[in-house]
Order: structure tokens, then sequence, then C-alpha cells
């Protein structure tokens, strides 16, 4: 394997330290402010949640879902399933038909269901708020605080969400509630704009005041039901059966390194565990058939959620956790007078092969998410994940294996260049690999190289401790991640 060029963001701090990589600054500065104030890995977390359904409006939402690691300083680990699961319970009449929107890439176009009738059950806001209630330090108001008043103020939005804001362009115009938000006066906002959503301040302004406990609380079921007159499929039976559950994470073990990842009914982290445990050598090409093995392997409902995005926090303590969360691509409808982005997870191509008819109300749909925590010999510990759709098992499975494998720092592992075998069988490899591995990758596979670095390629953000308490925070050029400590 070979270095590629791009700085991610670092920070480096000594034994006592805390710090906090994610895909945006105003996500990490909120997770700061509450480390500052004497917060928890999860109160960080939470609050950079929070912050994140705002400060990255093309990959998060208040109504997506997402996963959590989370890892104790005794060596604990368990997981949080907040993601989507299939509405319909108590339903009554046929389901609705979605809106199907192309949404052109540089080098391919993908159909999308959008529209009220492509929204699964949201987990999100339960998720958040259950960590919170599980092992939170701080009060709601204090690690909201810093999301409802970058909302208030409006977020800015960066080179990385103008991207994909640009991307799923036909999706944010679906509706006028949605255009008003994301393309005001016609214009879709681009980088430098200000986004303004008064209504999710307000929406979260409640949730700090304690008036938003649940998802069943008036402030967000009330209005999300109401799309029911628009074809929306959840029904308040769905919200009041939803849970975040806590699962026992996967768990294996590898040359005395171990690796904590997502456990099923989410997919991505069997993949990614299976791979990067079975792979023969240490190249690309023999990643990349070790991945596809592992992928041809599981079986089953599989979702590449098209937008995602990482948090990953240790603390003072040790207390570690990776999180990872996605709205899809969007349904591109807000939830009224909330200003909130509904999930289009019914909605995307892979995500229902067989149709609504083929699941179950309440069932969790599976994930390629796959928040990450490994271990080595020595005990150095790496929260990290990625977002990128199906992107983010090569993203996470390569960075593993240049870290386990290759024995490189976490920067070296992170800017290192990747190489992704898409469904049709053609390798994609960012610019970066030697003539040597790419020649090893034409031995089994047509390759399509890259000019550059690029969004494409997922965004891997990741921290560290060391045993005696040194931390490395370390977030993905290729979408402008950034990078904190908060000293002791």
């Amino acid at each position: 394997m070979s270095t590629a060029p791009g700085i991610p963001a670092v920070a480096t701090g000594g034994p006592g330290s805390a710090a906090v990589a994610t895909g945006n600054a105003a996500t990490t500065a909120a997770a700061v402010t509450v480390l500052s104030l004497g917060g928890s890995a999860i109160d960080a977390a939470v609050a950079a949640g929070f912050a994140s359904t705002v400060a990255e409006p093309g990959l998060t939402s208040l109504a997506g879902g997402g996963f959590a690691i989370v890892a104790h300083p005794d060596g604990t680990v368990e997981s949080c399933d907040f993601f989507t699961a299939v509405p319909g319970l108590e339903r009554i009449g046929p389901w609705a038909e979605p809106t199907t929107i192309t949404v052109v890439y540089p080098s391919a176009q993908q159909d999308f269901q959008v529209g009220p009738a492509a929204a699964a059950v949201p987990g999100m806001l339960a998720g958040l708020l259950e960590l919170h209630r599980r092992y939170g330090t701080l009060d709601i108001a204090t690690i909201t605080e810093p999301a409802w008043r970058l909302a208030e103020a409006g977020a800015i939005i960066d080179s990385a969400q103008a991207y994909i804001l640009e991307l799923i362009d036909p999706i944010v115009r679906h509706t006028a509630s949605a255009a008003r938000v994301y393309a005001p006066g016609g214009r879709r906002l681009a980088a430098g704009d200000v986004l303004d959503d008064a209504e999710l301040a307000a929406f979260l302004a409640k949730v700090a005041a304690g008036e938003v406990t649940a998802a069943t609380s008036d402030a967000f079921a009330t209005p999300l039901l109401s799309l029911a007159a628009e074809g929306c499929h959840i029904t308040a039976a769905d919200l009041a059966a939803y849970r975040p559950v806590w699962r026992d994470p996967l768990i294996t073990a590898r040359d005395g390194w171990t690796l904590v990842t997502n456990p099923a009914p989410a997919y991505g982290g069997e993949i990614i565990a299976k791979a990067v445990n079975e792979i023969e050598a240490y190249s690309y090409e023999s990643l990349t058939t070790s991945l596809a093995r592992a992928t041809a392997q599981v079986k089953g409902t599989l979702a590449a959620s098209t937008g995602t995005t990482q948090i990953s926090v240790v603390d003072r303590q040790g207390l570690m956790v990776s999180m990872t969360t996605t709205n899809g691509a969007g349904g591109g409808v807000l939830v009224p007078g909330t200003g909130i982005h509904l999930n289009n997870m019914l909605g995307e191509d892979d995500l229902l092969p067989g149709g609504l008819e083929s699941v179950t109300p309440g069932q969790r749909l599976r994930s390629m998410s796959a928040p990450t925590i490994l271990i080595s010999p020595e005990g150095t510990t790496t929260a990290l994940g990625s977002g990128g759709s199906a992107r983010i098992r090569s993203a996470l499975s390569t960075v593993i294996v240049r870290l386990r494998d290759g024995g490189e720092p976490l920067q070296q592992a992170i800017a290192g260049p990747r190489a992704h075998l898409e469904d049709s069988g053609v390798v994609q490899a960012e610019h970066g690999l030697s003539a040597e591995s790419l020649a090893q990758l034409r031995t089994a596979y047509p390759v399509n190289e890259w000019a550059g670095t690029d969004f494409y390629f997922g965004g891997v953000n990741a921290v560290q401790r060391e045993p005696d308490g040194a931390v490395t925070a370390v977030a993905d050029h290729r979408r402008n991640g950034t990078a904190a400590i908060v000293a002791s």
C-alpha cells in the first residue's frame, strides 16, 4: 500500500486530554464546548449529533437514524442501534407510492424514491435522547445549547455540504418547504452561504427546554403524523413502539488486535470484520478481493444510505464513542413546523428489492454503517467510522488494515489512498496508489484511476488513546472533517 496526497485534520493532546473528530467544524465545536464544561464523551457525542443536524444538512437529520459503539474505561463495550424501522403498524389502507427522482452523479446516475411515502420510522431523535438518558452527565439544556444557538445564528455551508446539496439538488427542491430552506429564492445553498432554518432552531430550543423528551412528544409526533394525509406510512403506533436497542457488539480478533463493530441486523460491521480478518496479503488487491468475498457472503435486505456522517469522541477518563448517523438521500420533505428533513430510507434503490410487502412493520432496516473500536495488543484504542454509502466498507477496512498490518500512525492511515470495488465489477482507485498496487489490482479487475482524492471515497473520522492517556484526533480531508483536543 502507498500514501496519497491530502492532509487530514490532526490534533494531539497529552495524558488526561479529550479528543473529538467529526465531519464539520461546527459539529466539532459543539463537542468541544460540552467537553470543556466537564461533559463526558457521551455528552459530547450527543451534543455533536444535535449540531450535525444543523451543520451537515445533506447528510443527517433528527428524522434519520444511526448507531453508536460505546467503549467504557473498564473495557466494557456496547452498541446502541437507533436506525430507522419499517413503518405501518396499525396501518389502514394500501401503501402509497413515493415519487421517483433521478440524481445525476459525476460518473453515474441513480433513481431515488422521495416524498412522505419514502420515509421510514426515524430513530435519530430517540437515539440521541436515549444515549443522554443512559449515560449523560450534563443536563439536556447544556448539551443541546450549541445546536440551537447554531441553528438560530445560521450554520455556514462548507464545501462538503455544498457538494452533497448539489448532488441531491432535485431532492432538496422537491417541495416548497424544503426548497425554502435549501434553495431560498430559487438558488441552492453554496459554500459560504448561511443556512436559515428558524423552525429547526425553535424545535431544538424546545428540546433544550425539556419539552421534547421522546419521539412521541407532541412537538415532534403531531406534525410528523400529519404527513399521513400526503402518503406517509408512519403511524402513532410506529412511534410508540420504536425503541433504541442496546446490543452486544460484534467482536473479533486477529494477531492480538481486537475489532469491536456494529452487530446484526446492520451488516456493515460483519462485512468489514470478515474482510480484514480474512485478508491474505497486505495489498489493495487482496483487501479488495477479501471485501468482495465478505460482501457476497452477507445475505438479506441491504441498505447503503447515501448521506452519512461520523462522530468520534474520547474523554479524559477514556470513555470512547464512535457514532455514525444518516438521513439517506433525504425525502425532500420537512416535518411541518420543525424544519426537520424527513428521511427516504424506504426509497433508496438497493434498500427494499422485494418492496414494502417483503418486510414487516417494526422491523429494523439493515445498514452499511459500521462505527468501530479497534484495540491494539499494547492497549492503544481507536474509535473510528465513516460516511460514504457503500464505500464505508472499503474506507474503514483500508484504515483498519493500515493501522493493524501496516503499523501506520492514524493520520497516515486515514490520508492513504483508497480503492473501492463497485457492483459493476470496476475498481475505483483514488489518486496516490503506487504503480505496483495498480498493476496488482488490474490482474483481477478493471480499474478506473481518479485524478485526486475525493468525497466519494468516504470520510473516516477517528480518535485514538494511548495506554498512558495521550490522545490523537484525525478527521478526513475528503469531507472537510475537523479535529480538536480539550486539554486536561
